[in-house]
This record gives structure tokens, C-alpha cells and sequence, in this order.
């Protein structure tokens, strides 16, 4: 051990050695980790076992012998249970507890010990080589696992304390005189060589931390990029199935933009032919006028309804009323409605259910349901689809329930699964995008067999609270 005469350098290095463990706390303290907890500790303890036995010249021998080796053994016995704690393999308290008072109790017995003087001053150093290389296998561990450069700092400057303790050993086995004897020269290594690992250790398990955290923030970064393309994909997805949603009901829309246009093309022509001939008076030219305007009006109703479902666009969230998207939905879908004879049964609710959502994005979801129904009970001779509209404890719930032959119960737990499908030319997306739509606006789409028979779709949404009600 080191002699009562400290040099000044000697001394400064364990100050710094004992105020690195508080500094590194104060560092990491913000990660609320036992790992750095136990690391600190164990620093704390190493450092204050070298700084004790620099004071051999004057506090009394038994206390500087049982308080140096104590507080080495427990501080290493510490730096090893933060790393295999952080391996997530830590020791149990009670054998850590057994193992220090089994050490102790050793250490008592090689003091009594009379003609092993060998064995006796060997114990400690053998028992610290044990220790440090148990630092080293598992720090390698570390670095080998995480690629870190401070997991490799700390094997390596605790394998280099591990040599200085090993030619103490060698020392002390095979003295150079023949006689057993305290070697100074590889004790004072040993003391200064802890004093370096100590302070090289504080600053590679720094280092360890930061890397940790700067890894996991940049885990997080990547993360949020992930979810921000699935969702941007996710978006473009909806689009394009509603390209496709509408691309299906095209044929159908075309007679109904007929009507109107015929209309104010017949008005139109009526009274240019008046005109010609003489013979439109001024009430006559009125109600052709207010033909070509309600007309009109009605065209551009339906064209603006198109071109809102089926622009692209971002989440934009606000009060939406179910009851009235819903019958949107019927009106776009109404030619198909009446070419294949299908009834619809959607009676008006004595009160508005409105959510928080996107209007386009809930039209969509309303669209492939009833689209499906409708495919659903071209199969059948009866052809009814039902819609209801209730709320209830806060929630808003749309069943849209057809009579047509229902799931095969072998497929209807994979309906609504991604790229599964029934039907000859579906891509097995309208019901994933329609669940996944709902996901985001904190509801669920739900289908099963009715009872009864046919299918039933149960649309469920969080209800708006009635303050933020427009």
C-alpha cells in the first residue's frame, strides 16, 4: 500500500477520482437508471478505498485494513451488478450480501494464519484479480454487443488493473529474495494504476450513457419516420381507393349527371325556340330561367360532392355529422340503388350524432360498406339494406346490415385483413382502409353475420361533446 508520505500529485488525482463519480451522477442522474446508480456507488466506494489507504500513517491499523479491503470489495462488487444488471442478469442482494461477509470472514481468517505470510498478503490481490476480470468479461460483453467505445474503455483500463494486481500476485508467490515480504514497488503500481482505471472507467461509462442515449433518441427519430411513411402511405392508399370506390360507381354517375344536363339543355332550347318565334312572355321565360337554375344548382351539388371525395388530402379533423354524410354516400350511390331494385331503410334520427373526424376520409368508410352491401345482395331476390344510427354512453354507432347471404364462417375472420378478398376483381383493400380510417379517429369497424341472415357492419365512433358541438 501506498506510505504515509502522499506527493501532491498522488493526492490530487484521488480527489478528482472521488469527485468523477459525483459528477457523473449529476450527468445521468436525469436517466433515472439503478445501472447508474450502482456505477456511482461503486466509484464512490473504489475511490474512497484508495484515498484511505493513503492515509496508512495516520488512522489506526485495524480500521485502514478491514476499511480498505471492504470498501474495494464492495465497490467493485457493485461495478460489476450495474453491468450485469444492464445485461439484465444482476446478482441477487442476498448473495452479494453472503459474498461480502464471506469475504470478510476469510480475510479474518488469513490474518490469523502463522507461517502462510504468502497465502496471507496473496488473498486480497487474488480475490481483486477475480473481480476485475469479471469488469472485463462483462464490459467486453457490452462492447462487443452496442459497438461502444466506452464499454471498451472501461475493459480496457480494468484489464490493465488487472495486470498491475497480477504482478502483485507473481510478486508476492515468487519474491525475488526468497523471503514472503509486502513488495512496495508493485503495491504503489497497483494503487496508481487503480487510481487511472477509476478515473478512466467514470469517463467510459459517460461515454457508455450518452451513446446509449443518443442511440435510442436516434431509434426514436427513426421510429417516427416509419410511422410518419406508413401513414403518408396510408393516406395515399385511402386516395386511391377512393379513385377506385368512385371509379366503380362512374357508370351509374353518368346517368345521374345526365338528368340535369338533358334538363337544362331542354330549357335551354325551349326558350331560344320562343324566342325565335315570338311567342315566350315574360312569366314563360321565368320558369324556364328557374328550371335552368335549380338544375344547375343540382349538377354542381353533385360535381362538388365528387371532386371533395376524391382529392387527395391530409387528416383535417372537425365536427361531422354521421346521419348526413351517410345519406351524402345513398345520394352517390342512388343510380346503382335503383338500377338493381334495392331498397334502403335508413330512418331519420330525432337528433344529430356528430363526431370528431374527417368528413372526406368518414365519407369513405360509409362508401365501401355500402358498396359492399350493395354487391352483397345483388346475389339475392331481396334486396334491403338497412341503416341505423344510435348513440349512446358517449358513443355514435352506425349499423349498415344487408340481406344478402352472408360470411362464409371459414373467411370471416380474415375479412377485412389486408389483400384478402371475395371477389374476382377486388384488391382486398376497401374494408383495411376503412378500419384503418376509423383507427385513427379512435373508432372500430366491426362485421358479422346478422341474425337472421345476410352481413351486418358495425361502425363505432367516439361522440362529440356537446360544448364542441358547432
Amino acid at each position: 500500500m501506498i506510505g504515509p508520505q502522499l506527493s501532491t500529485s498522488f493526492l490530487l488525482l484521488g480527489l478528482i477520482d472521488l469527485l468523477l463519480p459525483l459528477l457523473t451522477w449529476v450527468v445521468l442522474v436525469r436517466l433515472r437508471s439503478p445501472v447508474v446508480a450502482l456505477w456511482c456507488l461503486g466509484s464512490l466506494l473504489g475511490a474512497g478505498s484508495l484515498l484511505l489507504a493513503a492515509l496508512g500513517g495516520v488512522l489506526p491499523g485495524w480500521i485502514l485494513s478491514y476499511g480498505v479491503n471492504l470498501l474495494d470489495f464492495a465497490g467493485t462488487l457493485c461495478v460489476i451488478q450495474a453491468l450485469r444488471l444492464d445485461q439484465m442478469v444482476p446478482w441477487r442482494l442476498r448473495w452479494l450480501a453472503v459474498a461480502t461477509l464471506g469475504y470478510l470472514l476469510v480475510y479474518e481468517l488469513t490474518r490469523q494464519l502463522q507461517g502462510h505470510l504468502s497465502l496471507r498478503l496473496a488473498f486480497v490481490p487474488l480475490v481483486s484479480l477475480v473481480l476485475l476480470l469479471q469488469v472485463v468479461g462483462w464490459a467486453w460483453r457490452i462492447a462487443r454487443q452496442q459497438q461502444s467505445k466506452g464499454a471498451m474503455a472501461i475493459a480496457g483500463t480494468h484489464l490493465l488493473l488487472a495486470a498491475s494486481m497480477l504482478y502483485v500476485l507473481v510478486e508476492l508467490l515468487l519474491p525475488r529474495g526468497g523471503a514472503a515480504t509486502c513488495p512496495r514497488d508493485s503495491s504503489a503500481l497497483a494503487d496508481v494504476m487503480g487510481l487511472l482505471a477509476e478515473l478512466a472507467s467514470d469517463v467510459g461509462f459517460i461515454g457508455l450513457a450518452l451513446e446509449r442515449s443518443i442511440r435510442k433518441w436516434q431509434e426514436a427519430a427513426a421510429s417516427q419516420a416509419r410511422l410518419e411513411e406508413r401513414q403518408s402511405l396510408g393516406n395515399q392508399l385511402a386516395h386511391l381507393d377512393r379513385q377506385r370506390g368512385f371509379g366503380l360507381v362512374a357508370a351509374s354517375l353518368a346517368h345521374e349527371l345526365n338528368q340535369p344536363l338533358t334538363a337544362i339543355l331542354a330549357s335551354a332550347q325551349t326558350a331560344r325556340r320562343g324566342a325565335v318565334a315570338g311567342r315566350l312572355d315574360s312569366a314563360q321565360s321565368l320558369e324556364l330561367l328557374e328550371k335552368i337554375i335549380v338544375n344547375t344548382r343540382r349538377l354542381s351539388g353533385i360535381t362538388g360532392r365528387i371532386r371533395s371525395f376524391i382529392r387527395p388530402g391530409h387528416l383535417e379533423p372537425g365536427p361531422v355529422d354521421l346521419e348526413k354524410i351517410t345519406r351524402e354516400m345513398l345520394e352517390l350511390v342512388e343510380p346503382d340503388l335503383r338500377r338493381h331494385g334495392i331498397q334502403v331503410a335508413f330512418p331519420a334520427g330525432a337528433e344529430p350524432v356528430v363526431v370528431q373526424g374527417d368528413a372526406i376520409q368518414l365519407s369513405q368508410v360509409v362508401l365501401n360498406v355500402l358498396r359492399n352491401a350493395i354487391e352483397a345482395v345483388q346475389l339475392v331476390p331481396d334486396r334491403v339494406i338497412q341503416i341505423q344510427l344510435t348513440r349512446s354512453a358517449g358513443v355514435a354507432a352506425l349499423k349498415i346490415r344487408d340481406s344478402g347471404r352472408g360470411l362464409d364462417p371459414g373467411l370471416a375472420d380474415r375479412a377485412g385483413t389486408p389483400y384478402f378478398t371475395t371477389k374476382p376483381d377486388g384488391l382486398g383493400l376497401g374494408l383495411s382502409i376503412a378500419t384503418a380510417i376509423l383507427h385513427q379517429h379512435q373508432g372500430s369497424l366491426v362485421l358479422r353475420n346478422a341474425v337472421g341472415g345476410g352481413a351486418c357492419v358495425d361502425i363505432r365512433l367516439p361522440l362529440l361533446a356537446e360544448g364542441a358541438m358547432p
